[in-house]
């Protein structure tokens, strides 16, 4: 047969090493543009959510297992506790998963090791935000479960601890209790008003709450129970009832102590507590916890003297010196000898964990024993540099500019400022700028989107009466902006300002003192301190997170003594708390400006929306977007999305370049 090609060119003779070489550099050419479409690939939303992060560790206290959290994907980018756990044999230096497999628990958390080392307790949380104990013993397959205890989470509020080698005490909610928690809040987001609104709509039955201001009854509403269970017998024992918190074991196992709150209490009292201890956490810890301390015999949940109460504490790793596997590679956490440690690094490599010594072993050898995130060699992210500028008070300040993916040098781009009343850059750059912290207005993604982002110093006031005062807000910001101007990096047109909570607060301050911005973005933000004052906390509203009542006195004790700095109510400081009020000079705002707020956030929705109305009023352009089950921090997998194609928007619209003019 005579081949398929002609004859002209079956005439052409070309040497063996011409086509040899054409053929290397057609697949250098390919290889080369496959592998540019891998990696100028920009940071994007969804990839949030694809993050794996290692969470909380516990050694067990011969130092030869360790368990630790590994996040998995899920619709929520932080405030559920979507974990896996998993056993480390320090011998073998192997994993092994020891929570469930399945989809009936949204994830683990919370170890704690049994004295002996053979058993280790963790919760879990289901999608009824019910949370369970399980129990896993040393050399078994799989954990077994605690049936018919759903353990109450509290604000740093750890409801396990092990009272000898076979009993574990366990705070739970007694049969028929109202459960409430900022765990309960995240996962079934704001489920008491749902609930409330339904009896209204069907007429099921009254659709009230009602709030004293002063107790004069104790509650007999089922609270909390502390359980005793021996794990070898299988009994179980109530040792004592009532709004409990704070479990701590003795270091003998006798005795258990516990805080208690008393319904009782005046809210004078609490701002005596804070005056005795000249701290206003001691008034927070009150008001989360309560200020009764009770010893208990451990079995028989008698009440006990507190004399030679000795209170275990957890023992403190010998911290030896070791040299981290890798120059990136930060220290997790080390065993109680401090002869074996967790190193952990994020790059773009993606995420390593390594274990160092153990078992006999060198700190100095160290051995990979998980990895993850290698799609991060994907990603082209922004470069950060720093800034050198002067405070208008002649302070000396450094800031930050994370620049735009592909930026060209000399090129003039936009800039979204970030800012944040009391922090100040040093010559580390912001960790804020890693794509493996959690952040829901990730920096990196306005990168991705062209926008370089200028991070500000804003150093904290002198005088804590200054704390909010709005004037003081330029004095880092204004000269960071001259400063990125100057590094002919910054448009100088096209500056736009953005803060989350406090920063959200200095944004709307900002933009009633200069209009140097072109844009201004705020979440979380509160605008009227006298407002704030008296509106309740969003995830207290309604008893989800615990009583309305313990939010106001947080609220009360945040402003008058705490972060606020406003010295007092605001009927006998009514100056401070109407100079530093941003919603009292909204008619200087000519700055666009985008308001995002969670319908559940602890600064109430209703201070974004009283400076959108005092916009709207003056026909000046304001969005507001409000995240329904959203709490301070936008989470939900969806309202994330939602919110960067609503930013994306925002900004082109407002930050777009003006015509020019022949």
């Amino acid at each position: 047969m005579k081949p398929l090609i002609p004859s002209s060119i079956r005439r052409v003779r070309v040497p063996l090493i011409l086509i040899g070489l054409f053929i290397a550099l057609v697949f250098l050419a390919v290889n080369a543009t496959g592998q540019t479409a891998t990696t100028s690939r920009p940071f994007a939303p969804d990839d949030l959510f694809r993050i794996r992060r290692v969470g909380a560790t516990a050694w067990s206290p011969d130092g030869l297992f360790a368990t630790i959290e590994f996040s998995r994907e899920s619709r929520w980018l932080e405030g559920v506790p979507t974990n896996d756990i998993s056993v480390l044999d320090v011998k073998t230096r192997s994993l092994r998963a020891l929570s469930p497999k399945g989809s009936a628990y949204l994830g683990f958390f919370n170890a704690v090791w049994s004295p002996d080392s053979r058993r280790v307790a963790f919760l879990s949380v289901d999608r009824k935000a019910v949370v369970r104990v399980w129990v896993w013993t040393v050399g078994t397959p799989s954990p077994s479960m605690l049936a018919n205890i759903d353990a109450r989470i509290g604000l740093n509020d750890p409801p396990i601890a092990w009272i000898d080698d076979y009993r574990l005490a366990i705070m739970a909610w007694e049969r028929g209790a109202a459960r409430s928690g900022p765990l309960y809040t995240r996962v079934l987001r704001g489920r008491n008003v749902v609930d409330s609104w339904e009896r209204a709509i069907e007429g099921s039955g009254a659709s009230v709450s009602v709030l004293e201001s002063q107790s004069t009854a104790t509650s007999t509403i089922p609270s909390i129970e502390l359980l005793s269970v021996d794990l070898g017998s299988g009994q179980r024992k109530i040792l004592t009832r009532g709004r409990l918190h704070a479990l701590r074991v003795t270091s003998d196992g006798c005795c258990i102590s516990l805080l208690s709150e008393d319904p009782e209490q005046s809210v004078a009292s609490y701002f005596e507590t804070v005056a005795r201890a000249g701290d206003v956490e001691a008034g927070y810890a009150a008001v989360n916890w309560g200020t009764k301390r009770h010893l208990i015999d451990a079995r028989s949940g008698a009440e006990m003297s507190r004399a030679g109460e000795n209170i275990a504490s957890k023992p403190q790793p010998n911290r030896v010196a070791a040299t981290p596997p890798r120059s990136d590679a930060r220290l997790l956490s080390q065993t109680p000898s401090g002869d074996a440690a967790l190193y952990i690094a994020d790059g773009p490599d993606g995420s390593h964990l390594w274990l160092s010594g153990g078992a006999g072993r060198a700190l100095s050898l160290s051995h990979v024993i998980w990895r993850a995130n290698e799609w991060m060699s994907e990603i082209k992210l922004g470069r950060a540099e720093s800034l050198s500028y002067k405070a208008q008070d002649g302070t000396p300040l450094t800031g930050w500019l994370l620049l735009p993916v592909n930026h060209v040098q000399g090129a003039r781009v936009p800039v979204v400022t970030i800012v944040y009343p009391g922090t100040v850059y040093g010559s580390n750059v912001p960790s804020g700028v890693s794509p493996f912290r959690v952040n829901f207005e990730h920096p990196q993604l306005f990168a991705a989107l062209g926008y370089a982002v200028l991070f500000a110093s804003m150093p904290a006031a002198k005088e804590p009466t200054q704390a909010h005062a709005l004037p003081a807000l330029l004095n880092g910001v204004i000269p960071a902006i001259d400063a990125a101007i100057a590094s002919g990096i910054a448009d100088p047109d096209r500056i736009a300002v953005m803060g989350h909570s406090d920063g959200g607060f200095a944004v709307l301050g900002l933009i009633t003192q200069t209009n140097r911005f072109r844009s201004a973005m705020a979440s979380a933000s509160f605008s009227n301190f006298v407002s704030l004052y008296g509106t309740f906390y969003g995830q207290y509203r309604h008893g989800d997170s615990g009583s309305p009542k313990a939010g106001q006195l947080l609220r009360t004790l945040q402003l008058e003594k705490g972060h606020m700095g406003m010295g007092g109510p605001p009927w006998s400081e009514p100056d401070r708390y109407r100079e530093d009020s941003a919603i009292n000079f909204v008619h200087k705002v000519e700055t666009p400006l985008l308001l995002i707020h969670g319908e559940l956030d602890f600064i109430p929705i209703q201070q974004a929306e009283e400076f959108f109305t005092a916009l709207f009023r003056q026909d000046k352009r304001a969005q507001l977007v409000r995240y329904a089950g959203e709490g301070h921090l936008i989470s939900d997998r969806e309202n994330v999305l939602d919110l960067w194609r609503r930013i994306d928007m925002w900004l082109k619209e407002t930050m777009a370049p003006r015509p020019k003019i022949d």
